[in-house]
């Protein structure tokens, strides 16, 4: 259940104490003459606690299932072939999942092949059960997230070599489905069906209402979230998350990475201290949010209910306000850029991956390099909540959503939503460090040392639990 919001009494007493503290570069707790701001902290605490299992994968994607060690074996003969169908699982994404299942059809028609394709709606679900089963997909979709961890585990096959065409690509979304990662014989698997990225989505009529131009740095953000924020409204300015995905913009923006390019960890640093105490700051301030405390369940839905005006979200809150708020007045713009003088957004990919022990590897392949072709992803039903992944069809995608286009530009330099195999405990006690830096139980040069002791733990091989 969303956590209660705080009454307008209750958020005018805090808020004289909330502006004048400072962090000092740790987040310890603080006295105050407002006994319920602590509260506040806890009440954010146990709802994003129940949140935590929503916020681990980040990307509404397949989380990471439980991998059996499965050596690579080699495709079946034909004799091995008889009896079966080729098997095809897809996430069922409504008129998009239709379209694909017409192509699909056809094609199988045209080959006078047996197909079996399924959709599920709990997909991650799905597709855990299915990698563990006997019989498990010959194709089906492998986010950029989860790819690593596939791979790894021999679970995926290797495109025979010319199959698919990296051309036309953004040189990251293409390397993301490259294995083993930065070498010279690495294999390509599979290749970028779609993408989704961040950007600055804000409250229209709220923004202009107020004379405010669009923020486009971190001072900006902050002067116009203390702006907007409401207490008679119970309106928060800034709406943000404990959130990995959706704190990495403002720790690329002060120049951050988290592995480098010697694949170190390398987080602790001068521009995570920065990102995350700019992060903290404005929430302890009292001019940033999360959705819970205005019983909502997500940012999307806080604007457009006049709860928030500015929050860090994906091109999957346009179908989702035109569907739920059509008349909600929003808009998009390019992410606020930090100390480095520029930004950085995330990207979500994925692609139609064949397994390593499926008898149909070359018509499974055939048909991935057809479904992620420019012409069949250009030519199925888009709402606005997916981009293709291909540079032309994208740039198609830009003219028909003039107002998503901070999201289409967001993608030549957006870092992709990857992180090595096994890499999935430093995300979880990330977030749930996040919870506690929020409610003011831990510093920030804690935890930034904690998370980069479960990193180097991680890739080293030793564990991060």
């Amino acid at each position: 259940m969303p956590t209660p919001p705080l009454s307008k009494a209750n958020r005018e007493e805090c808020r004289p104490a909330g502006r004048d503290r400072k962090l000092s570069g740790a987040l310890l707790p603080f006295p105050s003459p407002c006994p319920l701001l602590p509260v506040r902290f806890l009440l954010a605490l146990l709802l994003a606690l129940l949140l935590a299992p929503l916020l681990g994968g980040c990307e509404g994607m397949p989380a990471r299932p439980r991998l059996p060690a499965i050596p690579f074996l080699n495709p079946e003969s034909d004799a091995q072939k008889s009896g079966r169908e080729l098997q095809v699982l897809l996430p069922h994404e409504g008129a998009l999942t239709e379209a694909l299942r017409r192509r699909i059809d056809a094609w199988a028609s045209e080959r006078e092949l047996e197909l079996n394709l399924s959709t599920a709606a709990d997909y991650s679900r799905r597709l855990s059960d299915r990698l563990q089963s006997e019989t498990p997909p010959d194709l089906f979709v492998v986010t950029g997230f989860l790819f690593p961890d596939l791979a790894a585990s021999g679970l995926l096959a290797p495109a025979p070599v010319g199959a698919l065409d990296p051309t036309g690509y953004p040189p990251q979304l293409a390397a993301a489905f490259l294995w083993p990662p930065a070498s010279d014989d690495a294999d390509r698997y599979c290749l970028p069906r779609e993408v989704r990225t961040l950007a600055l989505v804000y409250d229209r009529v709220g923004l202009a209402s107020s004379g405010q131009a669009l923020p486009d740095n971190w001072e900006t953000l902050r002067a116009a979230a203390e702006a907007q924020t409401n207490v008679d409204l119970n309106r928060f300015g800034f709406i943000e998350a404990p959130d990995l995905s959706r704190w990495l913009p403002f720790f690329f923006a002060a120049g951050g990475t988290i592995i480098d390019e010697k694949g170190s960890m390398a987080l602790q640093s001068q521009a995570a201290d920065a990102a995350m105490e700019w992060y903290i700051r404005i929430f302890r301030d009292n001019f940033a949010g999360h959705a819970g405390e205005s019983n909502n369940e997500w940012a999307g839905e806080v604007l457009a209910k006049g709860r928030g005006a500015l929050t860090i979200e994906g091109n999957w809150i346009a179908p989702y306000f035109e569907t739920h708020f059509p008349a909600f007045s929003y808009g998009v713009a390019p992410l606020p850029n930090g100390p480095a003088g520029s930004n950085r957004s995330v990207a979500f990919t994925s692609c139609y991956a064949v397994h390593s022990r499926s008898p149909f590897a070359q018509e499974a392949f055939h048909l991935a390099a057809l479904l992620s072709s420019a012409e069949v992803v250009g030519s199925l039903p888009n709402d606005g909540g997916w981009m293709p992944a291909a540079d032309a069809p994208r740039a198609e995608w830009r003219a028909e959503y003039p107002r998503l286009a901070a999201f289409a530009d967001g993608v030549p330099g957006a870092q992709v939503w990857q992180f090595p195999p096994g890499f999935g405990p430093f995300l979880r006690s990330f977030n749930r460090g996040m919870v506690q830096l929020l409610a003011a139980e831990i510093e920030i040069d804690t935890f930034l040392a904690e998370m980069q002791q479960i990193g180097e733990q991680l890739l080293s091989g030793d564990g991060g639990q």
